[in-house]
């Protein structure tokens, strides 16, 4: 069953397509606030066509979403390339037990992260998305999602330390060369990479301690597209997980839609 997988991001829309849990192909694209159906309808030809896949030999599409506006848009171009309904995933298809938690802006990407996550590692653990923001999530020892962090992303620092001085240039982000810069372009750069492999280090400890474990006892999954310049900066082991979103989606669709129905018509 080949089950498309959209993840919609601030910044870039990932497009996966599964097939009986084997990833077949995926892609991105700028995430376009102004889009309309027909825009996205394109993308998805595009990309499909680029991998000889035609848009009937999908069985069934979900969709992960931060931005809720474009939600109707996609769901408008996926009925129209594929001819199925795409299953929106939302808290109700969720099953992490919270403590005292205020869900209520809490995003999809981070359930469905740690859907994915405690799948494959079990709990307790710490997840760490590096996306737009770097978001950290943690489930203790009981399965339970007891809180987390946000603070800006990797490229969003650079950004705004461009956007907000007078002198720094505009930097995308990059391999550090070594620890310390030799000018203001390497040392944005060092700052920002290697500052959030330090910051995930420090924090990691600091949750061990208040879980009452050693830090070797409590995994650290790392995913996001910048995530392969950080690891390397760590100090302690991390599982990299580049595609925990997508695999998040296609268990949750497993998990909701009946895999006798060749239509997904969960919304």
């Amino acid at each position: 069953m080949k089950i498309l997988l959209i993840d919609v991001g601030n910044s870039n829309i990932v497009i996966g397509l599964f097939e009986d849990g084997t990833k077949l192909f995926q892609d991105r694209t700028e995430t376009g606030r102004n889009w309309d159906s027909l825009c996205f309808m394109n993308e998805l030809e595009t990309i499909f066509f680029s991998h000889s896949i035609s848009g009937n030999a999908v069985d069934g599409a979900i969709i992960s979403s931060v931005v809720p506006d474009l939600n109707p848009v996609l769901s408008s171009a996926i009925r129209r390339f594929t001819g199925k309904n795409p299953m929106i995933a939302d808290r109700s298809h969720i099953d992490i037990p919270v403590r005292d938690y205020d869900m209520s802006l809490l995003g999809m990407d981070r359930m469905v992260d740690m859907i994915a996550a405690r799948e494959k590692y079990g709990a307790p653990l710490i997840i760490y998305d590096l996306g737009t923001c770097t978001t950290m999530s943690t489930l203790d020892a009981e399965g339970y999602f007891n809180g987390g962090m946000i603070s800006p992303g990797v490229q969003l620092g650079l950004d705004a330390e461009a956007q907000k001085t007078a002198q720094l240039p505009e930097l995308m982000a990059d391999s550090p060369k070594a620890l310390l810069g030799n000018d203001t372009v390497s040392c944005m750069i060092n700052g920002s990479v290697i500052g959030t492999a330090a910051m995930i280090d420090g924090i990691h400890e600091r949750v061990a301690e208040e879980m009452n474990l050693d830090v070797e006892k409590l995994p650290l999954v790392l995913t996001g597209g910048l995530g392969r310049l950080v690891l390397p900066w760590m100090k302690h082991p991390a599982c990299f997980e580049p595609d925990l979103l997508l695999n998040g989606l296609e268990i949750l669709y497993r998990k909701n839609v009946p895999m006798t129905s060749s239509e997904a018509v969960l919304q």
